[in-house]
């Protein structure tokens, strides 16, 4: 056998025994209502080392895929979202994306299987704002006001202090308009943008996933 052959077929080989290894399963939640098939095709497209199987126990991960179809106005045009979250075999929310698009949102989300790094929060400060806007003063337009306004409180994290790849960084959310999710300490994942993290999270209760944005501040 030539040489060059020889090198060609041991390296053709290498590359195959890594993309084997490199494969990765997920399992479609109870609660997924994106057809299997629908699924399977768009991952092919975007992230062919991830297929979808049936064990869950023995799924690299879990993902939740929602579609929720809405007609807007008085138009009959029917619009189509994709909610997905995916989650890691403890639990933990890894990526949390909605899109009109399922090809772009698994593109997002193959991305950041790839890019994500795990984000420790140890403390967090968080900012309250509180403003009384009920009406003063007698009458039955003033009690129409308080029934409509009354006090709003909002609170959302302002900054955290964190543990990525064995720094210590304190992160200020970035998220001017709607503010940070308070997150409390615990692991989470998070994806690298400049001078930035994005931080995925899944509130309780609601279960709404969330994606907060913060800027490295500096240290502590």
């Amino acid at each position: 056998m030539a040489p060059r052959l020889y090198a060609y077929l041991v390296l053709l080989s290498g590359t195959l025994l890594y993309a084997q290894d490199n494969r990765k399963s997920v399992a479609l939640t109870d609660s997924s209502n994106v057809p299997t098939a629908e699924m399977s095709s768009a991952l092919a497209k975007e992230c062919p080392n991830l297929s979808i199987a049936d064990d869950k126990a023995k799924c690299d991960y879990t993902l939740e895929a929602i579609k929720t179809t809405t007609r807007p106005g008085l138009g009959i045009e029917r619009v189509s979202e994709f909610d997905l979250t995916l989650f890691d075999r403890d639990g933990n929310t890894f990526s949390s994306e909605s899109d009109t698009s399922l090809r772009h949102i698994v593109k997002d989300m193959c991305r950041a299987i790839k890019t994500s790094v795990m984000v420790e929060v140890v403390d967090t400060k968080n900012l309250t704002q509180s403003a009384d806007t009920r009406g003063e003063g007698p009458g039955v337009v003033s009690v129409l006001v308080n029934d409509a306004t009354g006090r709003r409180t909002h609170t959302d994290s302002s900054s955290i202090y964190v543990i990525v790849n064995g720094e210590h960084a304190l992160l200020d959310c970035y998220e001017r308009r709607t503010g940070c999710a308070t997150m409390g300490p615990g692991k989470y994942y998070g994806e690298r943008s400049n001078d930035g993290i994005w931080v995925s999270y899944r509130m309780p209760i609601t279960h709404k996933p969330m994606r907060n944005h913060y800027k490295i501040a500096g240290s502590w």
